[in-house]
């Protein structure tokens, strides 16, 4: 009893410890980031929180990026490089191809790696680093440590989950993010993990001061027809919005890959990029959390909104597209946040929309945006809501993600996760759903008066009866050995008959046969038939009631079983 206890309460409470390692390391992220910003802007040796600006260096400070980058490409070619890009598909590809198995260098560089990027000015934010740090942590947790392939997806979804609630403060968010990325699927086994995970990294967060909400928004009005329909409208443009940036972002990859220099000097030019356009608008530079924040006040001026949403969208892009280490949900938000406060003024041009809040506008915009990129669409929501606190936008954002996410199914067979995976033949799954097998019982496919033998007959007289054309026996392939009662007494195959009748014709069929036979119950679900199948590498059951000596009540096949499957087929189109 106490193993299986053990066994099942095992991974639920690794990933408690897990959460307080990644909380750590995100912490430490962070303080990392600030140290290079100071170091590489400012000149000085400090962890405190500052901007990445040109106040000390004029324009030699477009060199910083540009430093940054070759940094980059150095610790990608000869430490690892699985730094490179996102975070995210990473991770989704190490569960899809290598049973969640992530080499330990990541953990150490991918952080390094973010570190110096954001701090020398890369247009990114710290989350995409630490949620694919958080993910290895995990991952070498379960390397470490006894595991099977679901126990170390379930520990490196509930690290990366960790890592995304450390920084944002946004535990439901996370734990659906790590659902609809890299779970897919809704079982106490896994969500459960991740959920402890996310409290952990939550409770100790507030240890470190971090702000929470994190982006603030004072919202008190009631969703009435304008605002609900004004954010579907906007949700609807981000999501036009999320399919060119998808689209641009592996284009741009695409032409990397044409230069004719190795990629490790990738980062560099990406870098000029970033530095010339952070000299025009220092605020493209770093994370940029505080351009969130400036947005959803509804103060920024108009040509501020465009010119941010524009430059910072060309220098993540090319940034992104060089290869260098960095992530997508922030400047992702910030984009869209900048699109929707843009699509916001212009609803004010509409009759009967003067008053749509800008703030509003730009929070669909950011959750929006990163759903239809994602398709994440519960944890866009979710974060949206737990990052601003504003209750009563909750069904505006949910029009506003809906209807981003509609236009990116429509117009988008793949999604930024996913894209570069699919590239190389890797597939992920783009939904998540029960299996059916769980919902049917046994004893509604089952054939309830098979064909039975009574123990005394011998090998002969059942071959014959088998060797007959025309014969019921004729197609026969297992045989239930029952007494006058209906007790099962054994069975045996189609195959072990045969054999016997070489041997010895005239033994009996209980003789010949198996004599504990692996059952069913009629109430068990179809799923725990076709799993014992599998594990005994047999295509047919008995079914057997659960008195003290079981009587034989049917018999389920793994034909009955397909036969069920293609009817849930059939109603689902």
């Amino acid at each position: 009893m106490i193993p299986s206890l053990w066994s099942r309460a095992r991974v639920p409470l690794l990933s408690v410890l897990l959460g307080g390692i990644v909380t750590l390391t995100a912490v430490g992220l962070i303080a990392l980031i600030r140290l290079c910003t100071n170091l590489a802007f400012h000149g000085v040796f400090s962890t405190a929180e500052s901007k990445p600006d040109f106040s000390t260096w004029g324009a030699w400070g477009i060199a910083v990026p540009v430093i940054g980058g070759l940094i980059i490409g150095v610790m990608a070619r000869w430490g690892s490089p699985a730094i490179r890009g996102h975070g995210i598909p990473e991770a989704m590809q190490a569960i899809g191809t290598a049973d969640s198995r992530i080499p330990a260098r990541v953990a150490i560089f991918k952080p390094l790696s973010a570190a110096v990027s954001i701090g020398t000015g890369g247009p990114f934010g710290a989350e995409g680093p630490i949620i694919a740090t958080g993910g290895a942590i995990g991952s070498l947790l379960g390397q470490w440590l006894p595991s099977s392939p679901v126990q170390r997806k379930i520990l490196l979804a509930a690290g990366a989950a960790a890592g995304m609630t450390a920084i944002f403060g946004t535990p439901l968010a996370a734990v659906l993010l790590a659902i609809e990325l890299l779970l897919f699927e809704y079982r106490g086994r896994s969500f459960l993990p991740v959920a402890l995970a996310t409290g952990t990294a939550m409770a100790l967060r507030s240890f470190f001061h971090e702000p929470l909400p994190m982006f603030p928004l004072a919202f008190n009005q009631t969703p009435d027809l304008p605002l609900s329909f004004g954010s579907f409208v906007i949700g609807g443009v981000c999501g036009l919005l999320a399919v060119g940036i998808t689209k641009a972002v592996y284009a741009l990859e695409d032409e990397f890959e044409k230069l004719p220099i190795h990629w490790m000097w990738w980062p560099a030019i990406g870098g000029v990029v970033v530095g010339a356009i952070g000299w025009m608008e220092p605020r493209t530079l770093g994370v940029g959390y505080d351009n969130l924040r400036e947005l959803l006040d509804g103060q920024m001026a108009l040509k501020a909104i465009a010119t941010l949403a524009v430059l910072k969208f060309i220098s993540w892009l090319v940034a992104l597209g060089s290869g260098t280490s960095g992530g997508t949900l922030a400047p992702l938000m910030t984009i869209g946040g900048a699109f929707g406060a843009l699509a916001a003024h212009a609803l004010h041009g509409v009759p009967g929309f003067e008053a749509f809040p800008v703030g509003l506008g730009v929070m669909i915009g950011m959750a929006a945006t990163f759903a239809g990129a994602s398709r994440a669409f519960l944890a866009s929501v979710a974060f949206a809501f737990e990052a601003t606190h504003a209750v009563g936008a909750f069904g505006p954002l949910l029009l506003g993600c809906g209807a981003a996410v509609l236009v990116s199914r429509v117009l988008m067979r793949e999604t930024i996760m996913t894209e570069k995976l699919a590239r190389r033949g890797v597939r992920i799954p783009s939904d998540y759903e029960p299996d059916f097998l769980h919902a049917l019982q046994v004893d509604a496919v089952m054939e309830r008066e098979p064909l039975t033998a009574a123990p005394q007959h011998t090998v002969a007289e059942i071959a014959a009866r088998l060797g007959t054309h025309g014969s019921p026996w004729h197609d026969v392939r297992l045989i239930p050995i029952t007494a006058t009662d209906g007790t099962l007494l054994g069975i045996i195959t189609r195959a072990d008959l045969f054999a016997a009748l070489e041997i010895a014709p005239h033994s009996t069929i209980l003789e010949a046969g198996v004599t504990r036979p692996v059952t069913i119950h009629p109430e068990e679900p179809l799923s725990d038939a076709a799993d014992r199948m599998i594990r005994n590498g047999i295509g047919r059951l008995p079914v057997v009631d659960r008195a003290e000596t079981p009587k034989l009540v049917g018999l389920v096949t793994r034909r009955a079983i397909l036969e069920a499957r293609r009817h849930a087929q059939a109603q689902e189109s």
